[in-house]
């Protein structure tokens, strides 16, 4: 049974079946009946579509995966029916049901569905039967993209027969895509190195280096290589630049202690399957940031399938549910996660974010220290940090960041994000002097960051100092990211400040635009109409601004302020009587 007859045609069947059964004749009867238990069940059919599609863009892939499910032992044939019970088990994690159920489609309904035959093959090379599984991946791929993970899979099933056309079958895959090409490089190095073609392998890393392609995986298989081949030094050069032009990594992180302490990394074997959850893994983590879902999560599952021990997937699968607020579901995975892992302590920090968006702040608070006191993790130090300004104790984040910052500086490192955050930390206490202090510091080592440029620019504008040298680095932050409503507000302030009240309504309301619901932006925008004797409008944005703002600021009671009597500095223009 296919879903192809349109609602209004279904409402239209079952209106027709109305007349009793008793003005026909018997056939008729019996002929009417069989028709109406048809319809009474594509009726139900289609109400649990209804139900699983709801919970689908709700959020509740549990329900959704449920009621797909159920679906599909009455409609085998249906292709976008299967896919979505094959979606729907994937986005929890539950790669068993989602195998029994692309299973349970007919054989000729399979070319139609990408991700059903995507999972088959993955079931079928997960038990080690690569025939089974390259004959669900011979054929067209509607999704480009799971034509790129189809042609990493076939390529490292046959890497160990043919290994030099499987490194360039990887190489090639993602070719037509700038973001996924680099990926499939980098994986025919990681193939070449799996396979002691070290030379070769270090070619291709070499280009993809020069290429400014910067790879996690590419660089760790680089480094080991490197120093395998008595070249460590190079190795660490590598690590540390990664470090500054990226960010940490944990695996990186371990290598480069490994290193530093004067071992030889060991090489890392990797089965067929192994190298083929990679492939998976590195080619939807290229991705993954570009997606404001928790879509990710559905190809980790594969991954996850072939490779169990695979910590990164779990990870990055964890920061996908975290995304929509699938907290229990990021929990679970993340605990799933070993002490034996290098990805352990990184996780621990990421779960403490997870707790904390829950409202769980004693949990989240415990979690770190906790971590913190086995660990002494330096990024650990930072979310402990972090938690602790989310929670508005900014005397202790500040505490936290100066420990971390004394002891990069008395190792030569000097990192803007720990400046910037100390700085904000400061500001929030009232330290204005040592936290423009931080800022300026922050800004000399990354100039062209927009959110350094528009916080240091805005804070002298919200002061009254600097107000042309503040207005010009908020400008230039502006150009840098011109959809930042945040941005866009403190330019509109800033013209404010100066008296250019029409310039601050032209900023203003395009940062209304970009941030509708931000009850600062939206007190601005009232203060600017009111200047320009637009009062009715102020007062409209003022009560909106409240509707917004939580209910324990102090800003709360100065727009109220505001909507009873207007600005102050304007005691002969028209108050409360002509507002809203």
């Amino acid at each position: 049974m296919r879903f192809a007859i349109p609602l209004l045609g279904l409402f239209g069947l079952l209106s027709s079946c109305s007349t009793s059964p008793t003005a026909i004749g018997p056939i008729e009867a019996i002929e009417r009946a069989q028709h109406n238990t048809r319809v009474e069940l594509e009726g139900r059919d289609y109400a649990r579509f209804a139900i699983a599609r709801y919970a689908e863009l709700t959020g509740d892939p549990i329900t959704a995966a449920q009621n797909y499910g159920d679906l599909i032992s009455r409609a085998r044939d249906d292709a976008n029916l299967a896919d979505r019970a094959v979606f729907a088990s994937l986005l929890i994690n539950d790669f068993k049901t989602a195998a029994e159920k692309a299973a349970d489609i007919d054989p000729g309904a399979r070319a139609g569905a990408d991700l059903t035959r995507l999972t088959l093959a993955v079931d079928a090379l997960s038990k080690g039967k690569f025939n089974t599984a390259q004959d669900y991946l011979n054929g067209p791929w509607r999704s480009a993209f799971h034509s790129v993970i189809a042609q990493s899979l076939t390529a490292w099933m046959s890497s160990k027969n043919d290994l030099r056309g499987a490194a360039a079958l990887q190489a090639s895959a993602g070719q037509d895509d700038p973001v996924l090409l680099p990926v499939g490089r980098a994986m025919s190095g990681v193939m070449l190195t799996n396979a002691g073609a070290d030379q070769e392998a270090l070619s291709v890393f070499e280009e993809l280096w020069q290429a400014n392609a910067r790879l996690a995986l590419a660089v760790e298989a680089e480094a080991r290589l490197l120093a395998q081949n008595n070249d460590p030094e190079k190795a660490l050069t590598r690590l540390k630049r990664f470090r500054t032009e990226v960010g940490r990594h944990p695996a990186l992180t371990a290598l480069t202690a490994k290193l530093e302490a004067g071992q030889t990394p060991d090489s890392v074997g990797m089965s067929r399957k192994q190298g083929a959850a990679l492939a998976i893994y590195a080619s939807t983590a290229a991705l993954a940031d570009q997606s404001s879902s928790d879509l990710p999560a559905v190809y980790f599952a594969l991954a996850l399938q072939l490779d169990p021990r695979l910590d990164a997937a779990r990870t990055l699968s964890a920061k996908a549910m975290d995304r929509v607020g699938r907290f229990s579901d990021a929990e679970t995975m993340l605990r799933a996660i070993p002490d034996t892992s290098i990805y352990h302590t990184s996780a621990q920090g990421q779960l403490a974010w997870v707790l904390r968006r829950q409202e769980r702040n004693s949990e989240a608070l415990a979690l770190a220290n906790e971590t913190l006191t086995r660990t002494n993790d330096r990024n650990i130090r930072i979310q402990l940090a972090d938690l602790y300004q989310s929670l508005g104790r900014d005397g202790e984040a500040e505490k936290l960041l100066t420990q971390i910052i004394e002891t990069d500086e008395v190792g030569g490192t000097y990192d803007w994000r720990l400046y910037f955050a100390r700085g904000a930390a400061r500001e929030r206490q009232g330290k204005w002097p040592p936290a423009e202090n931080d800022l300026q510091t922050a800004l000399g080592l990354n100039p062209e960051n927009p959110t350094i440029l528009n916080y240091l620019g805005y804070s002298w504008i919200d002061r009254s100092e600097n107000l042309d040298l503040g207005l010009q680095l908020i400008e230039k932050a502006l150009r840098l990211n011109p959809l930042s409503g945040a941005i866009s507000d403190s330019l509109g302030w800033a013209h404010y400040k100066l008296g250019n009240y029409d310039r601050a309504v032209f900023y203003l309301e395009r940062a209304t635009e970009l941030s509708p619901q931000d009850p600062v932006i939206l007190d601005h925008l009232g203060d600017a109409y009111w200047q320009v004797g637009r009062y009715t409008e102020a007062g409209y944005q003022w009560a909106r601004a409240l509707q917004y703002l939580d209910d324990e600021t102090d800003d709360r009671a100065l727009i109220e302020a505001k909507l009873n009597s207007g600005l102050s500095i304007l005691p002969d223009r028209p108050t409360s009587a002509t507002l809203p």
